[in-house]
């Protein structure tokens, strides 16, 4: 049986030991009457009545208490020329098996897959899942443990009021695009909350928003409007966006530390490459928006009471930016 299984998924596993090839014993046989060897164990099993008693004692001996096993073994041995019909039937009435019940596993194993599989908080309040087979979640994460610049979620003065892009110091077109985003795109692909992301915007916190997520939106959105301020060229329709993107690729380079935002941009920005022709550009930031979803532990289920500390708005959050992920990249 296998105690990662039984620990951390809740189910039993089982293998045939017997059908695994790298796996030889060797084994009584017997000859038949025709000169051909058989396994002895296939001739037991031939009988119904040998496989029955032969299974009664295999249960016997696994609910047993332990005095009564030992009282089974020098039953067996008192008297070696009985088969096993006539070993069974002469236990059996001595003995009544209670029905089994299921026996909790504890290992060494178990208790560690469980523990392996816990998600860890960073120091920089990010939560972080390595999976059931890896020990890094074992390991307290310094503030430059994963790169990346340390995110203190606070607010920022010299972002309220601002674009939060260098690419344009206009506030009211940013701001036209953001509309355009929420009016067009996000009613099909709910990534995050929107009152959230415009409450984080206005204030210049980055909990619910950051640059690459603002440039990451106005890339997309330049293609839902004929403003020429969109436009890398502003007589070419093909170039709409381009400098966001770009941005928010620089953006991206500088800085991949995992976070929900990061997650986000990361989703808008696979939406957004195959309008420009780019699908296979636009699979690959999907796969990596995915993989981040799970390294952020998006995909489990934390409660309020968890470890992480998570607040129900939060678990909420992040939900909607998992399944809106799963549902961008079905």
């Amino acid at each position: 049986m296998c105690a990662t299984c039984t620990a951390v998924y809740k189910t039993e596993c089982h293998y045939d030991a017997e059908s695994e090839s790298r796996r030889t014993k060797a084994t009584p046989t017997i000859a038949n009457n025709t000169g051909i060897k058989r396994d002895a164990s296939l001739v037991a099993a031939s009988s119904p009545e040998n496989a029955s008693s032969a299974e009664f004692i295999v249960n016997s001996l696994r609910r047993l208490p332990e005095e009564h096993v030992q009282e089974f073994l020098n039953h067996i041995r008192r008297d070696p020329s009985l088969d096993i019909t006539s070993l069974a039937e002469t236990w059996r009435k001595n003995v009544t098996l209670t029905q089994s019940e299921p026996v909790d596993v504890q290992s060494l194993e178990s208790d560690l897959s469980v523990l392996l599989g816990k998600p860890s908080v960073t120091s920089t309040g990010q939560s972080r899942h390595f999976g059931h087979s890896a020990s890094l979640g074992l390991v307290p994460e310094d503030e430059d443990f994963g790169g990346g610049r340390l995110r203190t979620n606070s607010v920022k003065p010299e972002r309220q009021g601002s674009t939060w892009t260098n690419v344009t110091d206009d506030l009211a077109f940013v701001e036209t695009l953001l509309d355009l985003y929420f009016t067009w795109s996000h009613p099909f692909y709910v990534l995050f909350s929107r009152e959230c992301f415009y409450k984080d915007f206005r204030a210049g916190r980055d909990k619910y928003c950051c640059s690459l997520l603002v440039n990451a939106i106005c890339a997309y959105a330049c293609h839902l409007t004929e403003d020429p301020a969109g436009r890398t060229d502003p007589d070419n329709f093909r170039t709409a966006g381009d400098h966001f993107f770009a941005e928010a690729r620089r953006l991206l380079f500088e800085d991949e530390t995992p976070s929900l935002t990061t997650v986000q941009a990361l989703c808008i920005m696979s939406m957004r490459e195959p309008s420009t022709g780019r699908e296979s550009s636009g699979f690959s930031y999907m796969g990596r928006c995915l993989r981040m979803c799970v390294e952020l532990g998006l995909h489990l289920n934390y409660g309020a009471n968890s470890a992480l500390g998570l607040t129900p708005s939060e678990i909420e959050v992040r939900k909607v930016t998992f399944w809106g992920c799963f549902t961008v990249d079905t």
